[in-house]
């Protein structure tokens, strides 16, 4: 686990999950100039997004959500940026 974001605009972990999956889109991810397959996990709550040199896992659970990012080698470096970018998303949305 990489980083957990408290839920302040959410009230659960349902909740937050539902805002997340609109917000997070294959569109959404395009304007990054990534390409990544998204598989929404209904049951566990869990967004999984795959693409070259990446795996992200966000995890919802009660009162907050974790994000872990596996990076390729040669990808490695952006890591702190990379979450930090993500974090700023997604306090903006649970």
């Amino acid at each position: 686990m990489d980083k957990t974001i408290q839920y302040d605009k959410t009230s659960n972990k349902e909740e937050a999950y539902e805002a997340v999956k609109k917000a997070i889109t294959p569109e959404t991810i395009a304007k990054f100039k990534v390409s990544a397959d998204l598989n929404y996990k209904d049951a566990d709550k869990k967004i999984l997004a795959k693409g070259k040199g990446f795996e992200l896992k966000i995890d919802f659970m009660d009162d907050q959500l974790s994000i872990d990012l596996s990076l390729s080698f040669m990808l490695k470096p952006f890591k702190p940026k990379i979450i930090e970018g993500l974090e700023k998303q997604l306090v903006r949305i649970v």
